[in-house]
């Protein structure tokens, strides 16, 4: 949601911009790779910051075990961490996914704002 809401918030402010590229012979594929991309560096930077900082936490619990439980609640007396390669892996590449999805309709709504009604009161 807030890749969508920050990539529409900047095709609105940019709007003026998109209009004299498309006005100068910008295609329409090239303005929605433009977007495409700046939403995909957002996720990318997101998603290395994220499986980062989870193997970092996840490594410190498992060393240290600094959450302590209640043993006789629930029968253990500190938060068990098992890492595994499919976590680090398959939930990245599937936060790239929709983080490419997400940045399908902004795209399609810079795609298409015509130039003259951009540029008509400026």
């Amino acid at each position: 949601f807030n890749i969508i809401s920050n990539l529409i918030m900047i095709v609105i402010e940019k709007g003026r911009e998109i209009a004299i590229m498309k006005a100068m012979g910008a295609k329409n594929r090239g303005i929605m790779t433009i977007f495409m991309i700046h939403g995909l560096i957002i996720g990318i930077t997101g998603t290395i910051i994220g499986v980062a900082g989870g193997y970092g936490l996840c490594r410190l619990l498992k060393t240290y075990r600094f959450i302590n439980l209640p043993a006789d609640v629930y029968y253990l007396s500190y938060l068990p961490v098992k890492m595994s390669l499919f976590d680090f892996t398959v939930v990245p590449a599937a936060a790239l996914l929709i983080t490419f999805l997400a940045t399908l309709y902004p795209s399609w709504q810079a795609a298409k704002l015509d130039p003259v009604e951009q540029l008509r009161y400026e």
